[in-house]
């Protein structure tokens, strides 16, 4: 049987996450930093970077899952 962890924002919902929040509030042309990811917002993509990573997302919800999967809070 396979176990995965789930965050507690995937029972009571995303709109509570402060991450989720973060990018739902950024603006184009806009950066932040979570944890040890930069985040840009583009016209067309969600940007996450660092020294080891430089991932593209279209949707705010697929950058939203990378986050949430690698991040190590």
């Amino acid at each position: 049987m396979k176990v995965e962890n789930v965050t507690m924002y995937e029972i009571i919902g995303v709109s509570n996450d402060p991450i989720y929040e973060a990018l739902k509030q950024l603006s184009e042309n806009e950066e932040i930093l979570i944890g040890k990811y930069k985040i840009r917002k583009t016209a067309k993509f969600y940007e996450i970077e660092n020294h080891n990573v430089h991932e593209c997302f279209k949707e705010k919800e697929e950058c939203y899952q990378f986050l949430n999967k690698n991040l190590k809070i």
